[in-house]
């Protein structure tokens, strides 16, 4: 739900490095399984603050609408958080923008 990666500093305290746990996606108090296609990875602090809510993605308007309402630093640390995460895609794209 935060986008935190297991052992890098937890985005909301810097001085706890990030642990996964398993929760469900529909809970189980809610009828939920334990199925693996209801099961996502979480850090362990949005886990702890999940009980029971389940948040819809946002969809690629919303998520366009908050990276151009960030600072250019915040905008830059995305690109280069999808570069790393899609490196042969970014490599395909600077190719097409240099043709």
């Amino acid at each position: 739900m935060c986008g935190a990666v297991a052992g890098e500093p937890h985005p909301y305290d810097p001085s706890r490095k990030t642990r996964l746990h398993i929760g469900h996606i529909i809970d189980k108090s809610m009828g939920g399984t334990d199925d693996p296609s209801n099961l996502k990875a979480l850090c362990s602090v949005c886990n702890e603050g999940a009980a029971n809510l389940t948040l819809d993605r946002p969809t690629y308007e919303k998520l366009l609408i908050q990276v151009r309402r960030a600072t250019n630093a915040d905008q830059l640390k995305v690109l280069e958080w999808l570069v790393r995460k899609f490196p042969r895609q970014a490599l395909e794209l600077g190719r097409q923008g240099m043709s």
